[in-house]
């Protein structure tokens, strides 16, 4: 059986000109039985719709960056963090040439907030300043990596994935989905309302977490089963493809 191609943005570090992808992304697809494919954050639309031709699902990484306020009305906040317009209109790129097909796209992080942006939502800026009794969504530097508890809602993909309706995940963000964008279903939520998860409300395959599967998922069942059902349906994409 062929394995599926899967495209991922690609970070860049400015200080040592490094262009690439944190291992855990491709350890996974690969392990699922797909295989990655990095896509540069250019921006080049013309580049991007060359890579998306040639993938059969897409995978939206984490990003040490925020997306520019700009792309959904907002001011900047004072605590708004670095910014890589690249990045931001690779993933745009992206989604807008996928929009019409039946590829998966599984957004993790800055992923799921591109998927909400793109799709015309807006997002919290930062937790800690605008969520009053918020839970610890990031720690600073050194410190072991937060964690909570997540509620799923009942009948969502997540939940059948999960088998059941509250997990613990880890937590590295500051920001996160406020207003929900176009045929998106908020379907998990932190204690303190945060949305964790959204899904397509239409069917497609196209799931977003606000948390790090990628991390750990070697003793997690539920990430495993996250990964696997991703690269499932875009194998189903590819063996479509082939018989047309």
């Amino acid at each position: 059986m062929k394995k599926p191609w899967i495209g991922i943005p690609t970070r860049y570090q400015e200080k040592s000109e490094y262009v690439g992808q944190i291992r855990h992304y491709l350890d996974v697809v690969l392990w699922a039985g797909g295989l990655p494919l990095l896509i540069p954050s250019t921006g080049d639309r013309p580049v991007v719709r060359e890579y998306v031709q040639r993938v059969q699902g897409i995978l939206l990484p984490g990003s040490p960056t925020d997306i520019d306020p700009a792309h959904y009305g907002a001011t900047p906040h004072p605590k708004l963090g670095r910014l890589y317009p690249e990045r931001d209109a690779t993933d745009f790129a992206i989604l807008d040439l996928i929009e019409q097909t039946e590829l998966p796209v599984l957004g993790i992080c800055f992923g799921v907030q591109s998927i909400n942006v793109h799709r015309g939502g807006s997002l919290v800026q930062d937790i800690p300043s605008l969520i009053p009794d918020h839970e610890t969504h990031d720690e600073d530097d050194g410190k072991p990596p937060a964690r909570h508890v997540v509620h799923i809602s009942q009948g969502s993909l997540i939940a059948r994935l999960a088998g059941r309706s509250e997990v613990e995940v880890n937590s590295y963000h500051h920001q996160s989905v406020q207003n929900p964008g176009r045929n998106l279903r908020p379907v998990a939520f932190a204690p303190d309302g945060i949305i964790e998860a959204v899904e397509d409300a239409t069917g497609r395959f196209i799931i977003g977490v606000q948390w790090h599967p990628e991390r750990g998922w070697k003793d997690d069942p539920f990430s495993q089963a996250l990964f696997t059902s991703f690269i499932d349906e875009a194998r189903l994409r590819y063996n479509e493809s082939s018989l047309a």
